[in-house]
């Protein structure tokens, strides 16, 4: 039986590569992925590097009925999470933007995966969650209440979702 992982945001640079690794490890990859800042060509190169491309399926995470079609249509094993807007300067000229991307998409994909029985998740987060440093180099420890920008502050909100119980 094969094992199937999701890759959100899997056409960009990060997402490439962790498709690579996934497939290279014998794991199927569905990349789930809206094409805002990636392209569809790296699929048939993560393929030449692989041997197996992974499938495509266009959607964004803010669209609940896209995530119902992506999780009927396949059973997976794990989500790697990294589709999200990334950009510090452009989230403080829209930071609503942000919120609904990173923090309302994140919160849609997350209720879509509990409804269909995953619960393994990786999510991709962003140093920007400690804002400015009280020490190098960050770690687990250092305190990430101090985000400086709507980014890191979206980060942080999925974070802080991640890590409830429930």
């Amino acid at each position: 039986m094969s094992h199937t992982v999701l890759i959100t945001g899997g056409a960009g640079y990060i997402g490439a590569h962790t498709a690579t690794v996934f497939l290279q490890a014998g794991y199927q990859v569905v990349i789930f992925d809206n094409l805002s800042n990636s392209n569809a060509d790296v699929i048939d190169r993560v393929g030449q590097i692989t041997g197996q491309a992974p499938s495509l399926v266009r959607g964004d995470i803010r669209d609940p009925q896209a995530l119902q079609s992506l999780f009927t249509a396949h059973r997976f094993e794990g989500i790697v999470h990294l589709a999200g807007l990334k950009a510090v300067g452009e989230s403080v000229q829209n930071p609503l933007l942000y919120d609904d991307n990173n923090v309302h998409g994140s919160m849609r994909l997350l209720r879509a995966a509990l409804d269909h029985g995953v619960h393994r998740f990786v999510f991709s987060s962003s140093a920007t969650v400690y804002g400015d440093p009280q020490y190098l180099p960050y770690d687990e420890a250092h305190p990430a209440h101090t985000q400086t920008n709507p980014y890191g502050r979206t980060k942080r909100s999925v974070e802080l979702m991640l890590d409830r119980k429930s």
